[in-house]
C-alpha cells in the first residue's frame, strides 16, 4: 500500500497530500519529518544505521529515529509512534524545534526532538528491516564519520539540536 503525506506551505499549513514516492521526487512537496535524538547519562548519542533494503541513504548513519507523519498526524504523534516502530521504546520527548531541510529531490519541515536513556546497556529491539545496527557515539567520534557514510543533512540537523543544549 502506498503511503502518503501532507503536503504543507512554507508556513506549515496543510495544502494537500501527495505519494511518498512524489513527495521525495519533487522538492516543491514539502512535507513532515520528525528526528529524535538520544542520549545517554554521559552525553552518548544513538544512531541508527540504516538497512540495506531501505530505499533511500541504505547503509548510512542516521538520527537516532526519524520517519514521515502519517496523514493529519501530529509531530508529537509521529515521533512517539516511530520511535516505538524502529527502535521498540516508548521515551519521554522533549521538542527541541521544527526546521526546514532542503534536500536535493525533497524538502520537509522536520521537527527535532531528544530523549534520553538512563541506562545505555538497555536493550533495544530495533526493526532489522530499517536498521542494520544501534550504536552511542560521543561528539568526538561522530565528528569522524566520513560525511559519505552519513544521511543527507545530518550536520544540519545535528547542529541545530546542539545549539540548543
Amino acid at each position: 500500500m502506498e503511503e502518503y503525506f501532507d503536503v504543507v506551505n512554507k508556513d506549515d499549513k496543510v495544502i494537500g497530500k501527495a505519494s511518498r514516492k512524489e513527495c521525495h521526487s519533487n522538492p516543491k512537496l514539502i512535507h513532515h519529518g520528525v528526528c529524535i535524538i538520544i542520549t545517554d547519562a554521559t552525553g552518548r548519542i544513538l544512531l541508527q544505521k540504516r538497512s540495506m533494503k531501505m530505499d533511500m541513504c541504505k547503509g548510512k548513519w542516521d538520527f537516532s529515529t526519524s520517519g514521515h507523519n502519517d496523514l493529519g498526524e501530529s509531530y508529537g504523534k509521529a515521533a512517539k509512534r516511530e520511535l516505538k516502530e524502529e527502535l521498540g521504546l516508548s521515551l519521554t520527548l522533549k521538542k527541541i524545534g521544527k526546521m526546514l531541510v532542503n534536500m536535493k529531490n525533497q524538502t520537509e519541515f522536520d521537527m527535532i526532538f531528544s530523549a534520553r536513556i538512563n541506562d545505555s546497556t538497555l536493550r533495544i529491539d530495533f526493526d532489522k528491516n530499517e536498521i542494520s545496527e544501534v550504536r552511542f557515539f560521543t561528539l568526538d567520534e561522530l565528528r569522524s564519520i566520513p560525511e559519505q557514510n552519513l544521511v543527507n543533512n545530518f550536520w544540519d540537523i545535528m547542529n541545530f539540536y546542539l545549539a540548543s543544549i
